[in-house]
């Protein structure tokens, strides 16, 4: 929804602007001056500024000059009975979108200046937010990986152009909102907004206001209309985290919004519809969670359309070099320490440490440790006592490979022995050992084993 102030010391001039503007999507408000513009911009959001010239107290040149030191994202457009071309020509410099004569000759000239406007704006802040997040994903070290995780690095790439629902399961601290965020990036709404929610730890009341907002006056407190998560995802991308902590009764809202593709705001009678990819994560076990009835079975399968397993850091062995060397660098940089590597001992010793707490846990040591460092190279010395301590050998590093071989060949026997005791059923062999159907299969291609021929 579009929020538009319009500011004039002429009650017919504001009063002709609003009949004007006024459209379905469209919130408008109105001052007589520029302080209680400035009160009511310091009180809520405004998308586009549309003021008069000249009025008793700040000008709109001056009120313009605050509005753009203080919310540069807003759209301003001036209107005046007395301008000039330099003074059209100072407001633009200024930040103005568009400069309009009064007497208005024609409402369309407004219509036509306030869309431009509006359209333009929206446009910038689309490209601004792309480009954090094209930059964020850049430093993710999420998507750093050898072998142990090319196999999600792959789904993910081939499902992001799809329009279907997708589950990502993993421990917590695995980046199972780096992957959402990915395939939004790679997705044909990447322009669009992506929006996440964290649904467990909230009250009731809370989550269900942020997720699909509320009007004026719904419940004590409710001061003005909000707009939930929901609609801003518009178009986009919406991330519900941990949604196997949501309520049940919310839980068949979702569900609703699902198959009809439309909510209610909290307090309102009408429906709204909406136009977002579903993307759900969590760190708990769905289909138990519907086994003992604290999940609702409709929505499960609602949800895992597609289902992307993160695994966790410990079976990413391999993959923990790359990452540790990459997060040093991100650290290093931004506390400006010229620390650029880890010697071989600590780097050993990192591979070998369990990490309950995953890739964030990692982030968190290799952080402490080049903030504590004197040195240019991380030493064992730099590592916290839980990581020298740990009781878990690991193999010299001229056996590493011999190890990895190991570790391969038993995983390709664990495959077969699955089908071999499900009477070489896909579907059986995955559920009994707890690995999507889907990363099954791939397990079976990497390994060479034949699907199963059909009689």
């Amino acid at each position: 929804m579009d929020r538009i102030l319009i500011v004039d010391d002429e009650a017919s001039s504001r009063e002709l602007c609003r009949v004007t503007l006024e459209e379905p999507g469209r919130a408008i408000t109105l001052c007589e001056n520029a302080d209680n513009a400035l009160e009511e911009i310091g009180r809520d959001h405004y998308d586009l500024v549309l003021t008069d010239m000249i009025m008793p107290g700040l000008t709109g040149l001056e009120l313009l000059e605050r509005i753009k030191a203080e919310r540069s994202e807003t759209a301003v457009v001036l209107m005046s009975g007395k301008g000039s071309i330099s003074t059209a020509v100072r407001a633009i410099k200024l930040g103005a979108e568009d400069f309009i004569e009064k007497p208005i000759p024609d409402p369309e000239v407004l219509l036509l200046a306030v869309n431009r406007a509006l359209k333009a704006r929206r446009l910038e802040n689309e490209n601004r937010e792309l480009r954090r997040e094209l930059k964020k994903l850049k430093e993710e070290p999420v998507l750093i990986g050898g072998d142990a995780f090319s196999e999600v690095l792959r789904m993910v790439e081939r499902i992001a152009p799809l329009e279907t629902t997708v589950l990502i399961t993993g421990e917590t601290g695995t980046g199972k909102e780096v992957i959402a965020r990915r395939i939004h990036a790679l997705s044909l709404r990447h322009q669009k907004p992506f929006v996440a929610i964290n649904c467990g730890g909230l009250p009731h009341g809370l989550l269900e206001s942020l997720l699909f907002g509320h009007e004026r006056g719904a419940f004590t407190g409710a001061v003005k209309q909000t707009t939930g998560y929901f609609e801003k995802a518009h178009g986009g991308t919406i991330l519900l985290d941990e949604i196997g902590d949501m309520p049940l009764d919310l839980q068949a809202k979702l569900l609703r919004v699902l198959q009809e593709k439309n909510f209610r705001r909290i307090g309102s009678e009408g429906d709204i519809d909406v136009d977002c990819r579903v993307i759900a994560a969590t760190h708990r076990n769905l289909q138990q969670m519907v086994s003992s009835e604290k999940f609702r079975e409709d929505l499960f399968y609602r949800l895992n359309v597609i289902n992307i397993a993160i695994p966790p850091l410990r079976e990413r062995q391999d993959d923990i070099p790359a990452l540790a060397n990459h997060l040093v660098r991100l650290s290093s940089a931004k506390m400006d320490k010229p620390i650029h590597q880890i010697d071989t001992e600590a780097l050993t010793y990192l591979k070998n440490y369990d990490y309950p707490g995953n890739i964030r846990e990692l982030q968190n040591i290799l952080e402490r440790a080049v903030a504590l460092s004197t040195d240019e190279t991380l030493t064992i010395n730099d590592l916290p006592q839980e990581i020298v301590e740990c009781e878990r050998r690991y193999s010299p590093p001229q056996k590493i490979k011999a190890y990895h071989l190991a570790k391969t060949e038993f995983e390709r026997q664990f495959i077969q022995s699955a089908l071999n005791e499900n009477n070489q059923n896909v579907a059986d062999a995955a559920k009994q050992t707890g690995i999507p159907r889907q990363n099954f299969y791939l397990k079976m291609k990497k390994f060479d084993i034949e699907p199963p021929r059909s009689s």
